[in-house]
């Protein structure tokens, strides 16, 4: 497990799981995502968490889930996690990014969590 220095944060998600986002995942999904370079969208990423407007399963692997929460006019903050089984470890983010639209209620087969 990352130590304390090295998460960007170490948080409670709505079901009062541990979620974690380290520096490590943030520095590399930056490239790729640069609103996560932003103070307020990494608030978004953290109220998503912990008190997201829905939670989907992931359509394509089974183990991770997606939160979205409110960003700006007309988008989202959606955080992708995966979820850990263990007690003892606690879930991650494995990315977090603005989008339009909640992705997943395009595929028939996934469920609304939340």
């Amino acid at each position: 497990m990352a130590t304390q220095e090295l998460l960007v944060f170490d948080i409670k998600d709505f079901r009062g799981k541990r979620v974690v986002f380290t520096k490590e995942k943030l520095a590399k999904k930056r490239v790729d995502h640069p609103e996560l370079d932003l103070i307020e969208f990494l608030r978004a990423v953290k109220v998503a968490i912990q008190d997201p407007i829905e939670v989907w399963p992931d359509a394509f692997e089974k183990e991770k889930e997606c939160y979205y929460g409110k960003y700006r006019e007309g988008t989202y903050a959606k955080v992708v996690v995966y979820m850990s089984h263990n007690r003892q470890s606690p879930s991650r983010v494995v990315s977090a990014y603005e989008i339009d639209k909640i992705k997943e209620t395009k595929y028939k087969n996934v469920k609304r969590i939340f």
